[in-house]
């Protein structure tokens, strides 16, 4: 017996020192190496300014041209002028009136591309692979010397019916939107900023093109102009082409030297001294429940105080969390913030039970307690410096050329992080949080939305429509495509994650370990592969009470700046962290403690149970998530993909039930552990993650479930309408059953959802004017597959539009398409092909769906074949396997105009039932 006992006490001492081994960790601070890059500047005569941000190991270049110029610059009573100059600068033919259009050069490039129209600049970008960039720059330069060329008063036409269209569907379509135009007109009245960036439609429809033309002549200068490059082509490598490239724009072999466009921006609004009865506006809208905006008015970034906003906006959202968590009379909140050049927002909403709560509720808001405990100011900073990090994975270059113009530092990745750690002391953020938020409560400003009144409607006007377009119709795409892209796999580049390491730990816990990226930023995930197909309530709820109960689970990611994920989903959960390279050991350390830690305590399930289940009472109501549930549910039918949790189910579940799922699922056999990123050897990584997780045993419960089954496709079209009256755009949305894909049919989706988006906004936007694009998805999950088509059109062409969509659908399913236009298609899937794992988080996801498909991790490898091989014939068989005929079509617009002309077309309309009220 003795010597037994002995035994056992030696037993335990030995896992003692063990575990006291395994927790031999670094200092919980953020730990990286510096970022590998280097940063050029050159100022030209003309006063064209060019940064260039070097990185050796960037997969493409990005380029930036900024014009200091935006909605603040233009002329009153033209609002909405600069946005749409943005848009026509894409239809310019540079060289003749046959000439390709810049958007279909830029198409054809093989380069990813887009502009945006700000309050104080208009940015045109593109990333592309690095052979691309002397074209592709020439193409620049010539959209500055003449940004209109060749433009005609028809082309103008159409594009200005396209602006009206997205400006209906930001601002009707989402009343979200709306609100904030609202809010910023009701709030800062007269001020340049209290206007939206694209005007109204009534605005935007009084512009001419010759306004356009005067625009470009005033603000399309190379003085308005920073060109960003970012990359790894060397900074004079870059300089030798845009020297080349932009040559007369450059200024150099002149005589003079313009100054660079440096304006003074707009100031900060008056302070509004108003007595408390007349400080919140109210208004009527779209509304389904009232909605409170509260609105201060902050430095903007010429201050060099925005890591003091991010912050502020940080702390006010924790704050509101805690003090709303119990709060019967709120129903949601958001916190945001908006930052301009002169100025910045912090934006407070809040969605109230009743309006008479208004008063109450804004002063809760304003005299409120901090962010308290669950809020520091060093987890921020820390947390930010992970961001920077982050956000270099993306190339921010519009970024940099309006940073330059704030502080004029070109180098905007050490100055920003010199921001985050200057601003973000204690001192300097306590004096931010003084002179801005709480001096003085008076200068809040207040806007009540409330719901309109029965019958209030809005103007609509009417459509007709032209015919299909042809087979080889191809939206704007009037250029060949170029020498050898042909061959999709000469662009459709392997990303590389078939070069993953796979080992397991003794344990039997499976680790994929991929070294990725020069960014210093590592990916620790586990993913618990049986999440319950058949249940999917279970699941999330114990996964969300099991992390919410682990008293010591993420003790180090708030200190060392890490950004935590967590989410299940249909086929699988996931826990873990983005973090500084050198903070793995911290983040392999909190998903030690939480597995350590994982049963789900009583006291934490009570206090959320009963508030989830009023948020979820609440949720049901809303318009958006209703058209979501039904939705799903028809598309679905009778499978846990189509069904939504309820809250009667919520407070079913205890947390012996909650406690006993994890104690059967979550096992070392059950899950995979995936770190991606900047990583150590192959020594090192196993030796950690050994000596993190190896002891993990799990638990030893059984859960018996039925095995998943693949759910019937629809038994026939459905079309419901869901009433929002007065709605002068309708949401439209359109679903369609596949079979299961095998691997060579996945390609062959890709190429026909883009064909389709291209095709079907091209129709609808380019030539008919009725909306501001089409979304077309392929929705893949591991028992279903979907193809999901969604756009927002006049309210008046719904039933026009719906059957342009089908009727398209009709057609392919009919007659295989040309050679050159599935080419085409092609192509188009192919020069994006490696942005899908541009960034570590997405190769993380891209990785963890692998598994859940059941693919190798060569899937993505050979993609680039599957995709070589989509035919005319391959897609035409591919439609032939949707559902067409059975379709399910969810409309939400204005009942009384949409529900005629849909039963004269023929559709059979069912209306969704009104929500039963909740207090």
């Amino acid at each position: 017996m003795i010597s037994r006992l002995l035994a056992a006490a030696l037993l335990l001492a030995a896992q003692g020192c063990a575990e006291r081994a395994a927790l031999a960790l670094p200092p919980d601070v953020p730990l990286a190496v510096p970022v590998p890059y280097r940063v050029a500047y050159q100022l030209y005569p003309s006063g064209m300014q060019l940064v260039v941000q070097e990185d050796a190991q960037a997969p493409r270049v990005t380029m930036d041209v900024s014009y200091r110029v935006g909605a603040t610059d233009e002329p009153a009573g033209k609002e909405g002028l600069a946005h749409l100059v943005e848009h026509l600068t894409f239809l310019g033919r540079h060289g003749n009136a046959q000439a390709p259009r810049v958007q279909s050069r830029l198409l054809a490039s093989g380069a990813e591309f887009n502009a945006f129209t700000s309050h104080d600049s208009t940015d045109y970008w593109f990333t592309a692979p690095a052979e691309q960039f002397p074209r592709l720059a020439t193409l620049e330069a010539q959209r500055m010397r003449d940004p209109l060329a060749g433009l005609t008063e028809e082309d103008f036409r159409v594009e200005r019916d396209v602006v009206v269209a997205e400006l209906r569907q930001r601002y009707e379509t989402n009343p979200a939107g709306a609100q904030y135009a609202w809010a910023l007109a009701e709030l800062l009245p007269g001020h340049p900023y209290g206007r939206t960036v694209s005007g109204t439609p009534e605005s935007v429809q009084r512009l001419t093109l010759e306004d356009a033309r005067a625009f470009v002549r005033q603000h399309y200068t190379p003085a308005h102009a920073v060109v960003v490059v970012s990359g790894p082509l060397s900074s004079a490598d870059v300089k030798y082409e845009v020297a080349n490239r932009f040559s007369d724009l450059t200024g150099n072999g002149g005589t003079t030297r313009t100054p660079s466009v440096q304006r003074t921006p707009p100031p900060m609004p008056e302070e509004l001294k108003l007595p408390a009865n007349q400080r919140m506006r109210v208004r009527r809208g779209p509304v389904e429940r009232p909605r409170l905006w509260m609105m201060w008015t902050m430095p903007g970034l010429y201050s060099g105080q925005v890591p003091q906003l991010y912050a502020a906006a940080s702390q006010k959202r924790a704050a509101l969390s805690r003090q709303f968590f119990e709060e019967e009379r709120v129903v949601d909140f958001s916190v945001f913030h908006h930052v301009m050049d002169g100025m910045a927002l912090l934006v407070a909403t809040v969605e109230l039970v009743k309006q008479e709560d208004a008063q109450a509720v804004a002063e809760k808001v304003l005299y409120g307690h901090s962010g308290g405990r669950v809020w520091s100011l060093t987890v921020e900073r820390n947390t930010r410096l992970t961001d920077a990090y982050l956000e270099l994975e993306q190339l921010p270059v519009p970024n940099m050329a309006r940073f330059l113009r704030a502080t004029g530092q070109p180098d905007y990745v050490g100055t920003w992080q010199q921001q985050l750690r200057e601003g973000l002391t204690d001192i300097t953020f306590n004096q931010y949080l003084r002179e801005n938020l709480l001096r003085d409560h008076e200068r809040v400003r207040m806007m009540l939305v409330v719901p309109e009144a029965p019958g209030a409607g809005r103007t609509v006007v009417s459509q007709d429509f032209n015919v299909l377009p042809a087979p080889e119709d191809f939206g704007q795409w009037d250029v060949p495509l170029p020498e050898g892209a042909h061959d999709v796999r000469r662009v459709a580049r392997p990303p590389g994650l078939g070069e993953a390491g796979v080992f397991s730990l003794s344990n039997g816990l499976k680790v994929v370990v991929l070294r990725r990226g020069s960014i210093p930023l590592v990916e620790a995930h586990l993913m618990l592969h049986t999440v319950g197909a058949q249940d999917p309530l279970l699941p999330e709820m114990a996964l969300n009470a099991s992390w919410a109960s682990a008293k010591g689970s993420h003790r180090h990611a708030g200190k060392v700046g890490a950004r935590v994920h967590r989410a299940v989903l249909s086929n699988y959960a996931r826990t873990g962290a983005t973090a500084a390279s050198g903070n793995l050991p911290h983040l392999l350390d909190d998903l030690r403690q939480w597995l350590r830690d994982s049963d789900v305590e009583t006291k934490v399930w009570w206090a959320a149970q009963e508030e989830l289940s009023r948020r979820m009472e609440r949720d049901s109501q809303r318009t958006d998530t209703r058209v979501q549930h039904v939705f799903d549910a028809k598309l679905f039918p009778g499978q846990p993909y189509g069904t939504a949790p309820t809250a009667e189910q919520v407070r079913a579940l205890s947390s012996k039930q909650l406690s006993q799922w994890l104690d059967a699922e979550l096992r070392p056999d059950n899950a995979t552990l995936y770190l991606v990123g900047a990583l150590p050897p192959d020594p090192e990584v196993q030796r950690m993650a050994e000596s993190m997780l190896g002891r993990w045993r799990g638990g030893k419960g059984v859960l018996t479930t039925t095995p998943p089954r693949e759910p019937p496709l629809p038994s026939a079209r459905s079309v419901v309408l869901v009433d929002r009256p007065g709605a002068t755009q309708a949401d439209v949305r359109i679903g369609l059953r596949w079979p299961l894909l095998d691997a060579g049919q996945v390609a062959t989706a890709d190429v026909l959802t883009d064909l389709l988006q291209e095709r079907l906004g091209h129709h609808l936007r380019e030539q008919l004017g009725l909306t501001y694009g089409v979304q077309v998805q392929r929705d893949e999950r591991p028992l279903a597959t979907a193809l999901r088509i969604r756009t927002a059109v006049d309210v008046k062409a719904v039933a026009g539009a719906l059957e342009q969509i089908l009727a398209e659908l009709g057609t392919l399913e009919d007659t295989p398409l040309p050679q050159n236009v599935v080419e085409r298609a092609r192509w188009q899937v192919a020069r994006g092909y490696d942005l899908r794992f541009r960034s570590t988080a997405s190769v993380v996801s891209h990785l963890m769906n692998l598994a859940a498909m059941g693919r190798s991790l060569r899937y993505w490898e050979e993609y680039p074949e599957q995709l070589a091989a989509v035919t005319p014939a391959s897609m035409q068989a591919l439609v032939q396997q949707l559902s067409l005929g059975r379709e399910v079509v969810v409309i939400t617009g204005d009942a009384a105009s949409l529900k005629p002309q849909l039963t004269a077309a023929g559709f059979n309309v069912e209306g969704l039932a009104p929500a039963a009220s909740s207090h």
